[in-house]
């Protein structure tokens, strides 16, 4: 059984970060150990994953088991409730790997099957599902986008400056550049859009375009700025001026002079995570507001002088290492606050 559950979060793990601001979910149907059908939910109101592999089961998912990574849910929205889809299919058994602790579903979609005489087992695989999950419960929670920090730096602490642009490799670039696509929208300030003219893209034809937001109070960016001409993927413009208006730009008008602000601004415009890319001005912002969740450090083997970035002290007060592992010749190191360590499997 936990084998079925597992090629199920292989799936939802696949499009994760795809669909916000819904969770990805993966369902497998299995009737005599054979796989009859399996999805996955590929995009915000699109076939959430039951109904993607109740589809592919056809008629054959009559009395068959269900492998589910998240419980289904038992309203009505973008699309019809999974429990009608299930339970007109004929399951017989649903395995749940965890319970959705949205309010709006929250035990309504387990309820609903067990009521109409469905067998369900809830909790195969949970510490694995509990860590997929766990940012977006948290964003509900809070009401905010989670904020993941990304830098690149050498041993002693320095991050790139103008004269150092690149102090990482190229694979840790590219590894980089892969980690825009689990977010839902990149952010920098002004002065990187000034200074390095960045088009904070993939630069791949795999996954989603993040959204890319400036955060640009005075309305110094230019209309030229690669982020407001290429056309690559969507921009939000965040100023109290504003100054430019086509159909790439998406300017959204307000003072922005705490994070707390832009955060609010972002949530509203349905962005549930944001990768911040920007310099040490708005990374000294979120570090000094305490509004970062996560933080990825990309590291050379090299020593350069100079001061170290803002954000060093906080790393050592306020995060734990949670993973590290070597892309080309250098580190990847990832931090989580000390306080909020996930139910990761071992």
């Amino acid at each position: 059984m936990s084998q079925m559950m597992s090629y199920a979060m292989q799936l939802a793990q696949m499009l994760n970060g795809q669909t916000s601001p819904n969770p990805s979910v993966g369902c497998v149907i299995v009737k005599q150990g054979r796989i009859l059908g399996f999805g996955a939910h590929r995009f915000a109101g699109g076939p959430h994953a039951e109904v993607e592999a109740l589809r592919m089961a056809g008629e054959a998912a009559r009395g068959a088991d269900l492998y589910v990574t998240l419980e289904p849910c038992n309203h009505h929205g973008k699309t019809p409730p999974c429990t009608e889809a299930i339970l007109q299919a004929g399951i017989k058994r649903v395995f749940v790997a965890t319970e959705d602790k949205h309010a709006i579903v929250a035990g309504s979609g387990i309820k609903r099957l067990q009521d109409a005489g469905v067998e369900v087992e809830v909790g195969l695989l949970r510490r694995e599902a509990e860590a997929l999950y766990d940012t977006f419960w948290k964003t509900i929670e809070r009401k905010r986008p989670t904020v993941t920090v990304k830098i690149a730096q050498t041993m002693n602490g320095i991050a790139a400056t103008g004269e150092q642009r690149w102090i990482t490799s190229e694979q840790a670039r590219t590894h980089g550049r892969a980690m825009r696509g689990r977010h839902d929208a990149i952010l920098v300030g002004s002065e990187t859009v000034l200074v390095d003219d960045p088009a904070l893209t993939l630069r791949t034809e795999m996954g989603i375009e993040p959204i890319r937001v400036i955060v640009d109070r005075r309305g110094r960016v230019p209309e030229t700025a690669q982020v407001f001409q290429d056309g690559k993927n969507p921009t939000y413009w965040l100023t109290s001026v504003p100054r430019i208006s086509h159909d790439q730009v998406t300017v959204l008008v307000g003072e922005y002079e705490t994070p707390e602000a832009i955060l609010k601004r972002l949530y509203e415009q349905d962005i549930r995570s944001i990768l911040i890319e920007g310099g040490p001005t708005i990374q000294a912002a979120f570090f000094e507001a305490d509004l970062v969740d996560r933080i990825e450090v990309y590291q050379a083997p090299s020593i350069f002088e100079g001061e170290a970035w803002t954000g060093q002290h906080d790393i050592e007060d306020r995060f734990q290492i949670d993973q590290i592992e070597t892309v080309g010749p250098d580190l990847h190191l990832t931090y989580i606050r000390k306080e909020e360590t996930p139910c990761s499997p071992d």
